[in-house]
């Protein structure tokens, strides 16, 4: 099979011919039919993640179809359509017994620690494995496991987002299309930002509340204009740097939150005093549960949330696709097809 291999930190994929993986005990061979590129793989592409560890295939969002069955599988049949959950849990200790397996202790991910999808072929074990229907586009499947069910944890779980609340999604772009959806699903009022012309010309096409284009205008004055000074029950901070999360806590209305979903700067520093005196809250965000990509997966099925998919690459092309994403050339999700 081909497979992009990242051998040197800071340097190109090499797309090299190696064997198909086997199948082992509790695991099951899917034969990738889209795999989606996240900002993540730039971080890996740049050793900004310790625990990847080289040579290594990359890719954590991923939907194809199930080519063979490992010994004790049961529940799967070969040609199933599937998306495979990023996490590998224990299944022990106290998040994972409560239903917040997003932040079990032994954690193992798919496309980090181990082996992802930007190859033709990816064993996987059986517990990561959940099924598509067949009408679900491979390329929408593929992002479901990263831009969807996060987007929607962020919204459900951390912001609990709820009907006639106005949010804001600062940084349009991977999760925030997949965003737009989902604020309009929950019933809220939703104002986007993007620095990019061609971002927020895609925006319009959901329909949002508000856009405003953050390198012409004035973000705290446009969020006071169109909440009447309300201001926002919850903001996503889909950026991650330091000065995204104090425009987000000053465009927060008293008792609000911020939820922080990109991460690019390691540390931020906020004015103190705001979130004190006006209860605010910064949350923070980590990745989807099981239960949440269930329901994720159900929501494209009846075809409630549509993920959009901004280009197709061959895997080939990788290296390609990777630079566009690095010059900010890629205005939504791009996905790998082998």
């Amino acid at each position: 099979m081909k497979a992009a291999i990242l051998k040197k930190y800071n340097s190109d994929f090499e797309i090299e011919d190696i064997d198909v993986p086997i199948p082992h005990k509790d695991e099951i061979l899917i034969k990738v039919r889209a795999s989606g590129l996240c900002g993540t793989d730039l971080h890996i592409q740049e050793g900004k993640i310790p625990t990847v560890k080289l040579p290594f295939i990359p890719g954590h969002e991923t939907a194809g179809e199930i080519e063979e069955l490992g010994e004790n599988v049961t529940g799967f049949n070969k040609g199933d359509h599937v998306v495979i959950a990023i996490d590998i849990i224990c299944g022990k200790c106290r998040f994972c017994l409560t239903g917040r397996e997003n932040l079990c202790r032994d954690l193992t991910r798919i496309g980090f620690e181990r082996n992802g999808g930007h190859a033709e072929y990816v064993v996987v074990p059986k517990e990561v494995v959940h099924k598509i229907d067949k009408g679900v586009p491979f390329d929408q499947a593929a992002i479901i496991p990263d831009a969807v069910a996060c987007m929607y944890h962020a919204f459900k779980s951390q912001g609990k987002v709820t009907a006639n609340q106005k949010i804001c999604i600062l940084g349009l772009g991977g999760l925030g299309f997949q965003g737009i959806q989902l604020a309009k699903l929950f019933g809220a009022e939703v104002f986007c930002t993007s620095r990019q012309e061609e971002k927020i010309q895609i925006a319009e096409r959901y329909d949002p509340d508000g856009l405003i284009n953050t390198q012409k205008q004035d973000l705290f004055e446009e969020i006071g204009r169109l909440t009447k000074n309300e201001m926002c029950d919850v903001v996503f901070d889909n950026i991650g740097i330091q000065s995204s999360i104090q425009e987000s806590i000053n465009i927060t209305r008293p008792g609000g939150k911020v939820i922080v979903v990109g991460y690019i700067d390691p540390a931020f520093a906020v004015n103190y005093q705001n979130v004190m005196l006006n209860e605010k809250e910064i949350i923070g965000m980590r990745g989807s549960t099981r239960q949440d990509l269930i329901e994720a997966v159900s929501l494209v099925e009846k075809r409630k949330i549509i993920p959009f998919v901004y280009k197709q690459h061959s895997l080939i092309d990788i290296n390609i696709a990777m630079e566009e994403m690095r010059k900010g050339l890629s205005f939504g999700r791009t996905v790998l097809i082998p």
